[in-house]
């Protein structure tokens, strides 16, 4: 057990993970900041309207995060329409994951804290939770062993 615990913690250390993490703090950015350039632009912040810019902005990010983690995390030189379907699926997973535990977390645990820092407490943890699975799931769909 004790090495299995260090190999995992060796694994993390890698420069890979750092890389994982640059490209997850783009992803945000972009898809932040295409969110907010939309909504303030086209004045548009709530339903039907905000959901589509929503859509757009996350859709553009995981192209990037595709092709960041597949050129530069990972180091392949090309990847396939396989790959990319796989990594597609696995973001929607892994969004799912994280509105899921950050929805639970705030419906379903009291603790006297300010309901929006508890909010982003349980968004924080969500995200943690899915940044990990992200980052395994794209190890496989990489082809890279651990």
């Amino acid at each position: 057990m004790f090495l299995f615990v260090r190999k995992i913690l060796n694994y993390f250390l890698k420069f890979e993970f750092i890389r994982f993490g640059i490209v997850g703090f783009l992803n945000t950015l972009i898809d932040y900041g295409v969110m907010n350039i939309l909504m303030f632009a086209l004045k548009v912040n709530q339903g039907s309207g905000f959901i589509a810019i929503k859509t757009f902005s996350i859709a553009l990010s995981v192209v990037f995060s595709y092709y960041a983690n597949l050129l530069w995390t990972f180091k392949l030189k090309k990847g396939n329409k396989e790959q990319l379907i796989k990594f597609v699926v696995l973001s929607v997973i892994t969004i799912g994951v994280n509105v899921w535990i950050a929805g639970y977390m705030v419906d379903n645990i009291n603790v006297s804290l300010d309901k929006y820092l508890w909010a982003n407490i349980a968004s924080l943890i969500g995200a943690v939770v899915a940044i990990v699975m992200r980052y395994f799931g794209s190890r496989v769909i990489f082809k890279k062993t651990i």
